[in-house]
């Protein structure tokens, strides 16, 4: 007989096992820890070496467990989609803190949307009636933002198209303001290769040409025309070193508007904030 004991199994347990086996066994990571004695059956077991593969092949835990927490919220992910990061929850934070109390109509469009992590999270923290669209070029990435909004019960539509190329003709004059909110691939490819923990993920999520800033380049431009008489709030992650470049970029698309650079917990340069 087979000892499949958690103690047996985790000779050498780190975070990601004891995260691979909770979801294995459906506990917790805490029962993992205070349970050394139980006991897997076989198809758990070869299933826990399964995970340990593609662990070693360089796929995040959440990537197989096809879960991840964000703003405290559990998402579905795979990988056809950006696993959601923490820093990303600083967009959701500047929205919620400018849209508190506000009687405007607004309209949230969400950009390069994926798992839907920051549309779904915005609907799911505040009390106003907001129309939002999440747009997604990946049509993969969009039938995973569609298992998230069903899971979440909100109502965001769906649209699948590179930037805002689809809803460019659209009347937008009923809306007070238009929230566009924006994690899209900012990377180049040499980052890439130098960070092998996101290797796995998917390319299309993770690099852009123009040293990261070529889809934002579009969007401000998208942005400049469709919206030049509107009230605006931009929110962009980007990578830290292209501060000043899309700095640049908001100004030339956007002569008027108001800058701001958020940092993430680390101190580094992390969102874009334009108003107008």
């Amino acid at each position: 007989m087979f000892n499949l004991s958690i103690k047996n199994i985790l000779k050498k347990p780190t975070t990601e096992t004891d995260l691979l086996l909770a979801n294995i066994i459906h506990k917790d990571k805490v029962f993992v820890l205070t349970h050394p004695e139980y006991q897997l059956d076989l198809f758990q077991y070869w299933y826990f070496i399964y995970c340990l593969f593609l662990l070693k092949q360089g796929y995040s835990v959440a990537t197989i467990i096809h879960k991840k927490e964000f703003f405290g919220i559990e998402f579905f992910v795979n990988k056809h989609v950006l696993i959601p990061r923490p820093e990303t929850e600083l967009i959701v934070e500047e929205v919620l803190s400018e849209i508190e109390n506000s009687a405007k109509k607004i309209l949230l469009i969400d950009v390069g949307t994926g798992c839907g992590c920051i549309p779904i999270s915005i609907l799911k923290n505040n009390e106003i009636n907001l129309s939002t669209i999440a747009l997604d070029i990946s049509n993969l990435a969009l039938k995973v933002a569609k298992k998230n909004i069903a899971k979440h019960n909100v109502k965001i539509e769906l649209i699948q198209s590179s930037l805002m190329t689809k809803i460019l003709g659209r009347d937008y004059k009923t809306f007070d303001e238009i929230i566009i909110t924006a994690n899209l691939p900012y990377l180049t490819s040499d980052q890439v290769k130098h960070e092998p923990t996101i290797q796995k993920e998917p390319l299309i999520a993770l690099v852009a040409d123009e040293e990261g800033l070529a889809l934002y380049r579009q969007l401000l431009a998208q942005i400049s025309k469709i919206f030049y008489n509107k009230k605006l709030l931009i929110l962009f992650e980007i990578d830290p070193t292209q501060s000043q470049k899309i700095i640049n970029l908001a100004k030339k698309y956007l002569p008027n508007c108001k800058l701001k650079i958020i940092k993430d917990l680390a101190g580094l340069d992390r969102i874009l904030k334009i108003s107008t």
